[in-house]
């Protein structure tokens, strides 16, 4: 028997084609699927029953769904499980707390009637479906899609992930995000082998991986920097979060596709005025827009102020950790921090702790960070941790880093750019970053101080021929984002036992 539960689909990665090739390979008893948009139900409904996720993300179900003439209750087991993981699942539903199409309340009741809600149905779903394998599109992180992972764990239904890395636009299938990857780890080991008499100049790298790798090995803070921090990060991340709420914005992006096909022509106006409709149907959505962003913004640049006067500049000869603030909420802090450690303040106490009365931690916040999941009270916190010196904004990130004794954080890209300058990285959290050749990764007071002695002892060292290798290894075991149609049946297959041999 193979019951398949799919979270999330969506028509933009995986369309109602791809599902089909999924269902020919695998050829399921019954396909489940959580879809990502409602107008995008129709498509899905042709092929399995469908929960829509903005339902999931509020713990909103109808009568059918529920079922409650023949539920299965929740017992002392399961709930003290479940337990283990309520306020990181109740932390990861604060992103719906500003959001533009639908809001979870910020109070503790809301919080939790949605958490309830979801363990209740999906652990009646999971069972009462006789569900036998979970595919989820990317690391559990909105509440919902996590107490289904957890849930599958105590139930000992096998769950498949894909989720992107730290090499631009690609993806790599995973069982378990708090494991390094056995098959990553396999294939970096067999590369160093592999190449253990060769110069860093003599590993080939492919395509896109080799520009990437080029850049990061450059040591030039303009080619090292993400693309997503090559505009003023803070606009860019309020315009994802909130959506467009300029209508001059927005009237290019609608004609966007027609004037890059006919430029200044007559057959541009001629598509412009087909298209007149559309932009007045979206100044409503655009006036809406601004009046739900318009607060948010002010409480974000009123933090960002906050932060500034309590923030200063590196002192000169002095030794520090360097420690940037990840941007909340993301996945790459919860859960991939691990539990309450995505409050970020916990590893700072730790970090804290563990020096020497002789080493700082320079803080610095993430530029693109807005209010959720902030406050004026928490900066003021991380501030008065005795070690803590805050950094201003504008600070480069590249400088602050090549010039520390090591970089901390969860999970963030700092950790992996700093060891192009030869600087160790303290991971506190999982990814695949971890296994990475400057890498220590340290949970308690104590692992911390084994590392920090070890850095001591080799400071710094160039591993960039490692850093090569590693790069390759995860070229290797990934794929490009844009193959994701062609990838996710094939994982799937795998996953499930094609062959029947389930």
């Amino acid at each position: 028997m193979l019951n398949l539960l799919m979270s999330l689909v969506s028509e933009k990665e995986l369309g109602g084609r791809i599902i089909q090739d999924i269902k020919d390979r695998t050829k399921p008893d019954a396909l489940y699927m959580v879809v990502g948009r409602s107008e995008e139900l129709p498509v899905y409904e042709a092929y399995g029953e469908c929960v829509l996720r903005d339902h999931a993300a509020q713990g909103i179900y109808d009568s059918y769904q529920q079922a409650q003439e023949n539920y299965i209750p929740l017992e002392d087991d399961v709930i003290q499980y479940m337990n283990r993981y309520s306020t990181e699942i109740m932390h990861q539903q604060r992103r719906f707390e500003l959001y533009p199409d639908f809001r979870i309340e910020p109070d503790w009741n809301s919080h939790y009637t949605v958490y309830i809600h979801n363990v209740f149905f999906w652990y009646n779903f999971l069972q009462r479906k006789q569900i036998t394998h979970v595919f989820l599109s990317a690391i559990p992180h909105e509440g919902f899609d996590c107490v289904i992972y957890h849930l599958c764990r105590y139930l000992e239904i096998p769950v498949k992930i894909v989720h992107s890395c730290f090499i631009p636009f690609r993806r790599y299938p995973l069982d378990d995000y708090m494991v390094d990857d056995p098959k990553l780890t396999a294939e970096y080991a067999r590369l160093l082998k592999q190449y253990e008499h060769s110069s860093a100049d003599k590993i080939p790298l492919e395509g896109k991986t080799a520009e990437v790798f080029a850049r990061w090995a450059s040591l030039q803070p303009d080619q090292m920097k993400p693309w997503y921090m090559r505009v003023d990060p803070f606009v860019r991340r309020l315009r994802q979060r909130f959506y467009e709420t300029n209508i001059i914005r927005i009237w290019k992006g609608i004609l966007g596709e027609d004037y890059a096909r006919y430029g200044n022509s007559p057959a541009f106006l001629k598509a412009a005025v087909v298209k007149i409709p559309k932009l007045v149907q979206m100044i409503p959505v655009a006036w809406k827009r601004w009046r739900f962003v318009r607060p948010a913004k002010k409480l974000s640049i009123e933090y960002r102020e906050y932060y500034q006067s309590l923030a200063g500049e590196p002192a000169e000869g002095e030794k520090y950790i360097y420690f940037p603030l990840q941007y909340q909420p993301e996945a790459t802090s919860n859960p991939m921090g691990g539990g309450m450690y995505a409050d970020q303040m916990i590893p700072l106490r730790i970090l804290d702790r563990a020096l020497p009365d002789n080493i700082s931690i320079y803080v610095k916040t993430h530029p693109e960070q807005l209010s959720l999941m902030r406050t004026r009270d928490y900066y003021t916190e991380i501030a008065n941790i005795p070690k803590v010196k805050l950094m201003k904004i504008e600070t480069s990130t590249y400088d602050l880093m090549k010039n520390a004794v090591a970089v901390a954080s969860l999970t963030g890209t700092a950790l992996w750019e700093c060891q192009f300058f030869g600087v160790p990285a303290i991971a506190f959290g999982y990814s695949v970053k971890n296994p990475a050749p400057l890498t220590y990764h340290v949970r308690t007071v104590e692992e911390c101080r084994r590392a920090l002695d070890q850095i001591a002892a080799q400071p710094r060292r160039d591993v960039t021929r490692e850093l090569k290798l590693y790069t390759k290894a995860l070229h290797n075991v990934s794929f490009e984002a844009a193959q994701i149609g062609e990838k996710v049946p094939e994982i799937i297959a795998d996953f499930v036992g094609a062959d029947g041999q389930r």
